[in-house]
């Protein structure tokens, strides 16, 4: 049994791990399919445009710099390119996972545990948290916060993010939900009430 991070009452173990540490193991955690679409191709967009940049900078031979500084920037022009190569690699991913989340969706039946707000590693004391994550002028703290719901179903104790906040209005700690979620970011499709 873990504490909620509010500290109102106990949980059992779903995910003991990342609910401790106030993350999520899914990639892309709760987030719509057509947004995860819509983000992985500009990203990948980008960064097809950052790789053709860096190929041309890397082959530039009519440079009237020096053979020093010719060779940094060619060095500089491999980097821009491995980055902008893994990142590409990335917004692919999530435009796959996007795509795969598109259609399908599972219809699940529970009691609601647990309902928080978290945020990474928010079980850490206040005044460490507050000197980890707001070291910057303005003293704003960046994480960004979710909702995450811990159901008790039949199949056992299962956890989603849910980032909608029309959805999150619809639920309430105790009440017996039916959640339409999708299966790889485990989006937060739809919340119905249900009777107990």
């Amino acid at each position: 049994m873990v504490a909620s991070p509010s500290g109102q009452g106990l949980v059992h173990g779903a995910n003991d791990w990342s609910r401790r540490l106030g993350i999520s193991l899914r990639p892309w955690s709760g987030h719509s399919p057509h947004g995860l679409l819509l983000r992985g191709a500009i990203q990948t967009a980008v960064s097809v445009f950052v790789v053709v940049v860096g190929l041309r900078l890397r082959g530039a031979d009519e440079v009237t710099a020096g053979a020093g500084e010719l060779e940094s920037l060619r060095a500089v022009a491999l980097l821009l390119v491995i980055g902008a190569v893994a990142t590409g690699l990335l917004g692919v991913a999530r435009m796959v996972v996007g795509a795969i989340d598109l259609v399908p969706r599972t219809t699940v039946t529970g009691t609601v545990l647990s309902l928080d707000d978290r945020q990474a590693l928010d079980f850490l004391p206040n005044a460490l948290q507050h000197a980890i994550f707001t070291r910057n002028p303005q003293n704003i703290d960046k994480r960004r916060p979710r909702t995450e719901v811990v159901l008790d179903t039949a199949d056992g104790v299962h956890q989603w993010t849910v980032r909608s906040a029309r959805a999150r209005r619809q639920l309430r700690r105790g009440a017996t939900v039916r959640l339409v979620v999708t299966p790889l970011a485990g989006y937060v499709a739809r919340v119905e009430p249900t009777a107990p």
